[in-house]
């Protein structure tokens, strides 16, 4: 059984746009960007607005800030689960 033309034409066409429309979707799934992650807020914990505060500083100025210094160790042992009588033991 022999196609004609115009048949042949008619399948192409939907080929192409049905790969059209796989690109097509596949750049959508790619340009949509992800929510970002929730932090929690830092009005709730006097801890969390120092650490926000801190997150700000260079390098430099975190070595001679001893405030954010101790904010961090208080972090880290709420983190780990540490007593706070075993300062030590970080």
């Amino acid at each position: 059984m022999r196609r004609s033309p115009d048949h042949i034409l008619r399948l192409v066409a939907f080929g192409l746009a049905a790969i059209a429309a796989l690109f097509a979707a596949v750049e959508l799934a790619n340009t949509v960007t992800p929510q970002a992650p929730l932090e929690p807020s830092a009005g709730d914990d006097p801890l969390q607005a120092e650490l926000s505060r801190c997150r700000t500083m260079t390098p430099e100025d975190m070595n001679t800030d001893t405030t954010c210094r101790a904010a961090w160790a208080e972090q880290r042992r709420r983190f780990l689960g540490l007593s706070s009588r075993d300062p030590e033991k970080e």
